[in-house]
């Protein structure tokens, strides 16, 4: 969800006003809160570090969860470290902590960069807001190692809640009037649905158990803990593609859930259907199989999301190029299957060819990770086999084989070609092989 996108100048001008309130109520709390002491300094580079080694152990769960977040709310378990910090370190450090945390975490945010430090801006201020708290009512010296008054026990439990309820105010207002002044946004969309409160919860309950491991158990505790806070990041990420696995397969049961194509148990029996009609009139049927010439190297280049964007800009392109009663299929990876009903020999390889050329000058628009800004991506091309019915076969399995067999023809000739199995001279459109981009 893009939070400025359609943002009224009354939205654009609360959004400057707090970036403008948290810089000044940073500032304020680096110039009075003095030299940090000693133990603020331990603190503070234990914190720091061990924020460090969850955010690089789990930079790939962390990424696959901002992709699939990125028209909903995402709760960062970074907030754990922020949280931390918050109940043991004075102003200046609670800043430079946050900071270093949100620049790390910008290069896997997706988030354009005025987005990214508003978002930056209301963390901070939740992280202040509860530093204050917590220096105010002692809970700040309680944590860091001074004993606890009996007497002031179930006041320092009230007084550790206020900073968690305050910490979360604090952000749900900053971020809930700009999305409320841009309108049209539901109570939900401002204060969170149950899993993510829930979600928020059980962060900031393991930020305090990490702010008094960080105060007296000097570290040993904090190390057990962050292989917890790992976990649970990791755990977090598979429970979430688990439920989007079971919302797909619920919706989608005869769809490719990332192409929106259709998988074996959609194609099979349709294509099946048209080989018996087809067979029926005495007419011929063309089965194609296609292949993403070096999908290894697009993957290593774009990532795995990136990928993913170009597999669905593929599948796109297969829709668009073939008729409407043809049958697509997304056979598995960056393999692809189409089959052609009552479809000549001349007019299959018309449109086979029609699809190569259309995967040459396909582009793809990716967000970049960092700064959240688009680029398009071009360069691709596929190998295509084809065989037909009936004279490679009559059913699906030995007419995807031949096929299969050409398209290994079509890859050992030097990609983006198309063949036929077995291979007859047809007068193609261009020489083909002139644009052949080399083995991997």
């Amino acid at each position: 969800m893009d939070l400025f996108a359609h943002t009224t100048r009354a939205g654009f001008a609360w959004i400057l006003a707090c970036e403008a309130g948290v810089f000044g109520w940073a500032l304020y709390g680096c110039i009075t809160g003095g030299v940090p002491d000693h133990t603020s300094l331990r603190l503070f580079a234990l914190l720091t570090g061990f924020a460090i080694l969850h955010m690089e152990a789990t930079r790939p769960a962390e990424e696959r969860r901002r992709a699939a977040h990125l028209s909903s709310e995402h709760i960062d378990h970074t907030g754990v470290w922020t949280c931390a910090g918050a109940l043991v370190l004075p102003p200046s450090l609670v800043v430079g902590l946050v900071l270093i945390i949100r620049l790390r975490r910008y290069f896997i945010a997706r988030k354009p960069p005025g987005r990214y430090l508003f978002t930056t801006a209301a963390i901070t201020s939740s992280a202040l807001a509860a530093q204050a708290l917590a220096e105010a009512t002692r809970v700040h010296d309680w944590i860091r190692g001074s004993d606890v008054p009996a007497s002031k026990v179930l006041f320092a439990a009230a007084a550790v809640a206020a900073a968690f309820a305050i910490y979360y105010a604090a952000q749900t207002i900053v971020i809930g009037v700009a999305r409320g002044l841009r309108g049209g946004s539901s109570w939900e969309s401002i204060l969170g649905n149950r899993k993510e409160n829930a979600d928020l919860a059980i962060t900031l309950c393991l930020g305090l158990i990490a702010a008094w491991g960080a105060g007296v158990g000097y570290g040993l505790l904090l190390f057990a803990l962050v292989v917890v806070v790992i976990g649970y990041t990791r755990h977090t990420q598979r429970i979430e593609q688990l439920e989007q696995e079971r919302d797909r397969l619920a919706s989608d049961a005869l769809q490719d859930p990332l192409t929106g194509l259709a998988n074996h148990r959609g194609f099979n029996p349709a294509a099946a259907l048209a080989l018996v009609a087809d067979q029926a009139r005495h007419r011929q049927t063309a089965v194609m199989m296609f292949d993403l010439d070096r999908f290894k190297q697009v993957n290593s280049r774009l990532g795995h999301l990136g990928a993913n964007e170009v597999l669905k800009a593929l599948a796109a392109v297969l829709r668009t190029s073939v008729r409407h009663d043809d049958l697509v299929c997304r056979w598995g990876g960056e393999e692809f299957s189409v089959l052609l009903p009552s479809t000549t020999r001349a007019d299959a390889w018309a449109i086979a060819e029609r699809i190569r050329t259309a995967v040459e000058s396909m582009t793809v628009e990716l967000t970049k990770a960092a700064g959240g800004r688009t680029e398009l991506v071009g360069g691709f091309t596929i190998s295509g086999g084809l065989a037909l019915s009936p004279e490679h076969g009559t059913d699906l399995d030995t007419l995807q084989e031949h096929a299969d067999q050409a398209l290994a023809r079509a890859k050992d000739n030097g990609r983006n070609l198309i063949e036929i199995m077995p291979s007859t001279p047809l007068p193609a459109p261009r020489s083909v092989r002139e644009h052949t981009l080399g083995p991997n």
